[in-house]
Parts: C-alpha cells; sequence; structure tokens
C-alpha cells in the first residue's frame, strides 16, 4: 500500500508537494472501518482511496506524471537509456535557474508484511543522490545510500553492491535500483513487485485499458467478473464475447503498461473490432425476449467503453491489493457510475489493501458521503504558475460543513479564476 509520495521540481511542481495515504486522526470517527485498512505491525491507519481536484492546467495530472515519471525510471532506466542518453525528467520551468537543478522523487510503501522509504535526485545527465531504508518496527535500516558515483550499502541486507560483477552495470544515468534488478536480492526483488503492481493509467485515453480488459477476459474466471461489473452498472450488456482470431494477443507486450504521457506515447492498439456485446430484446410477435448481438466499438456508447476498459484494472486491483491510480476517473461516466467505482475499494469487502486514487472534476464526491477530509485533495497554483497540493483535513473544516458547495464557491482554493471572463465579447467581423 502506498503511504506517502513527494515531489519537488518537476513540472508544475516547484516547491516539495506531499501526498499523504496515511488515515489522520482528524477523521478516525469518520468511515474508519470502510475507508481505512488497519496494519497491526507498524501500527499503521491507511487510507483505500483518495480523489484530487483542481482547476483545468492547476497541476492535478502532473501529480500523477511524477508518480509515474518515478515508476518508469525505475523498471527502465537500465534496460532504456543507453550511457550518455538523457533522463527524461522535466524540472520546472516557470521559474529562472531550476532547469539545472535536480528534481527530487520519494515514496512510501508497505509491501509483503515489509516497509520501504525508497527516493533519488536526478537532473537531465545523471542520478545525483538515491537512498533506501527499510523499516523495522520504530527504526530505519539504511539498505543504501547513493551519492553520484559513491555507494554505502549495508553488508548483509544489500550485499549485491559488493559484488564486483555487479559494479559495471551501474551508469550515472541509471538508478541503482534498476541496475540491482538485474541480480536476485530479496528486498530489489519486492520494491520492483510493487512498482511493477502500481498501476497508473488514463481515463481519457482507454485504448491500452481496452485492449488489456479484452486479453484477459480468455481467463474464465476474470471474464465473469467483468461480466458481473458491466451487468452491475447497468450497461443493459448480459455476456459478451471476444474474438480471438484478431491479433489482440500480440499488442499487449507489457501487462499493465501504463500510460500517462511516458508511456502512452506511440500507442499500437488502435480500436477495439473483435468483442461483441449481448443484449436482451424483446420480440413482440412471440412475446419472448431474444438476444442481439451488438459491436462494442460501433454500438455501445462512450461510458460504457470506459467502463468496460476500467473494469479489468479495478477487478486486478481489488484482487492483488494493489494500487491504481486513475487521471480522469469521471471522463464519460455518471456521476452515480463513478460513486459506485469508488465504494468497491470504500468498502469492508476490500480487505486486501487495495487502493484507489484518481482525479475528477465529479463535485458529487463531496457530498456523496463517500469521502472522508483527509481523502479530499486539492491543487492549487500561485501567480507564478507553481502549484501547490494540500488536503481538506489541512484546513481544519469541519465535517458537517456543506463541501461541495464551499469549494465551488471558492473556499478551498484549486477553482479556476475566472473574474476576467467577463470583460470578453465576441464581436464578428464586418461583413459577416
Amino acid at each position: 500500500m502506498l503511504l506517502e509520495f513527494r515531489v519537488s521540481n518537476y513540472r508544475t511542481f516547484r516547491e516539495e508537494a506531499v501526498f499523504s495515504m496515511v488515515a489522520s486522526n482528524y477523521d478516525k470517527k469518520e468511515r474508519e472501518t470502510e475507508n481505512v485498512a488497519v496494519n497491526e505491525k507498524f501500527k499503521l491507519r491507511l487510507l483505500k482511496s483518495a480523489v484530487v481536484y483542481g482547476a483545468n492546467a492547476s497541476g492535478k495530472s502532473k501529480l500523477f506524471e511524477a508518480l509515474s515519471f518515478m515508476r518508469w525510471f525505475v523498471l527502465n532506466s537500465f534496460q532504456s537509456l543507453k550511457t550518455g542518453d538523457p533522463i527524461p525528467v522535466d524540472p520546472h520551468l516557470l521559474r529562472t535557474g531550476l532547469e539545472n537543478q535536480p528534481s527530487r522523487f520519494e515514496i512510501l510503501f508497505l509491501h509483503l508484511d515489509s516497509l520501504y522509504r525508497y527516493g533519488f535526485e536526478v537532473n537531465r545527465s545523471r542520478v545525483l543522490k538515491e537512498w533506501l531504508f527499510l523499516r523495522e518496527k520504530r527504526k530505519e535500516l539504511t539498505l543504501f545510500e547513493r551519492s553520484e558515483e559513491n555507494i554505502d550499502a549495508h553488508p548483509y541486507l544489500f550485499k549485491i553492491s559488493n559484488n564486483e560483477f555487479f559494479k559495471p552495470l551501474i551508469r550515472s544515468n541509471c538508478l541503482l535500483l534498476s541496475s540491482a534488478a538485474q541480480a536476485n536480492d530479496t528486498n530489489v526483488g519486492k520494491i520492483i513487485d510493487w512498482f511493477n503492481r502500481l498501476r497508473i493509467i488514463s481515463g481519457v485515453d482507454i485504448h491500452a485499458q481496452e485492449k488489456m480488459t479484452v486479453f484477459k477476459s480468455h481467463e474464465p474466471s476474470v471474464k465473469q467478473k467483468i461480466l458481473e461489473l458491466l451487468v452491475a452498472a447497468d450497461t443493459g450488456i448480459v455476456n459478451y464475447d471476444v474474438d480471438f482470431s484478431t491479433p489482440y494477443v500480440d499488442l499487449v507486450a507489457e501487462p499493465g503498461v501504463v500510460t500517462i504521457d511516458l508511456e502512452s506515447a506511440g500507442n499500437p492498439f488502435g480500436q477495439i473490432t473483435g468483442v461483441k456485446t449481448l443484449h436482451l430484446r424483446f420480440n413482440e410477435k412471440t412475446g419472448r425476449t431474444e438476444h442481439v448481438e451488438l459491436s462494442m466499438a460501433k454500438d455501445e456508447s462512450g461510458g460504457t467503453r470506459k467502463f468496460f476498459a476500467l473494469a479489468y484494472p479495478v477487478i486486478e486491483a481489488l484482487t492483488e491489493g494493489s494500487t491504481l491510480v486513475v487521471d480522469e476517473l469521471d471522463s464519460n461516466l455518471h456521476p452515480k457510475l463513478t460513486e459506485k467505482i469508488v465504494e468497491l475499494f470504500n468498502s469492508m469487502e476490500n480487505s486486501n489493501g487495495a487502493q484507489l486514487i484518481f482525479n475528477t472534476h465529479n463535485t458529487n464526491l463531496l457530498e456523496s458521503g463517500l469521502m472522508r477530509r483527509d481523502q479530499v485533495w486539492f491543487v492549487d497554483k500561485d501567480l507564478y504558475g507553481s502549484a501547490k497540493l494540500f488536503s481538506l483535513s489541512d484546513i481544519q473544516v469541519r465535517k458537517n460543513d456543506k463541501f461541495e458547495k464551499e469549494y465551488l464557491e471558492g473556499r478551498y482554493g484549486a477553482v479556476p479564476y475566472l473574474a476576467e471572463m467577463g470583460s470578453f465579447h465576441f464581436k464578428e467581423s464586418a461583413g459577416k
């Protein structure tokens, strides 16, 4: 489970932004059993979901892109970057002097009963710092600390750093963790596994998720779960079939691939053409119902296709207890359907520690009673374009306040400033 993510000097985030999934004591009596997972070993209360609000261009998606970059760099820097290749990190460019300063990323997460704190500082040419700590109850053990080419590692918990065959694998533009993943190290294996399970997907560009849902439909148990979700969502679909003679399987080269910005470029997936949905049709002559076959790509609505695309990532997260991050979850979805997806995570039945983190413009969630104050986050930007991240619990509002109304009134910030729109007048040119 994700505990905390920190980022600074990355795109819109000039100063450090801290996103936390640790439940606050401020909301301890609100939906505690449904929305909070308890870890007894570390005495932690962790949130099962969180939502991020903000104006257009405020930095909501950039927060997820920062997490996506960290994931990509951990999993791919060794294999994707050759010696001398630039690191594809984007520092904050709206203030001079920061383009050559390091971007910093740090994450705390719980996986397989181990609690890790991992992070790094990079610029476009090299890794400047990197660190990995393992928490044992009340203290942290240093697995390694890296300062450019100098590495200080634990002699027993990170033995691979002393391996003479391993040292040549370490490059200035590559993470030590990514390099160590090539060897068989227990702690490194756990960390890589957690990042592999982390899903960061776009709710707008759904092609990759559609293909993954199609691909996984060849497993009968998965298909049944997907169908149950489609039926429960009142799509009218009573069954669906996939034509596996179409070349879907070959296209899904990397399961769970994700997607915002870094991995969506050059998307080879195209449109779904081999999914047929079955609906019930009433025959007036016979007085009976019969099945009619429709095309997912041509006949189903954008909302149905979106929900179908999200079905497998949601099922996977709930089954494996992994973290699912969705940019623009509500795109093409009815507000009530969005709420139902959130309810799947904010539930006592979610006993595996699955987490859903998403951004949205659907303010109905603020009055739905589904979210605690510590689960609601806002991104606002200052006059110079620098983003600030804060939670509703940081504002210390009362639990009985009308959150949706007050947010739309601008009391919390994170809404567009539209005063100058009133002075805009459209006038057709002469002769038109």
